[in-house]
């Protein structure tokens, strides 16, 4: 990846253990994207943008 607004393989390798499974084992409706997730939360937190702010994927 090469935004600097996104995190990169290695860091994402080192965490993604850490987020929660995007499959809950009882089932249901599967969750979005952690890595993008983190990467909104990321934009909003070095921009100082309003969460209604950020761009449609």
């Amino acid at each position: 990846m090469n935004n600097r607004y996104e995190i990169r393989d290695d860091q994402w390798e080192s965490i993604h253990h850490l987020s929660p499974p995007e499959r809950k084992p009882q089932g249901g409706r599967k969750a979005e994207d952690n890595r993008m997730m983190l990467n909104a939360m990321i934009w909003i937190a070095r921009l100082g943008a309003l969460w209604r702010d950020l761009p449609v994927s």
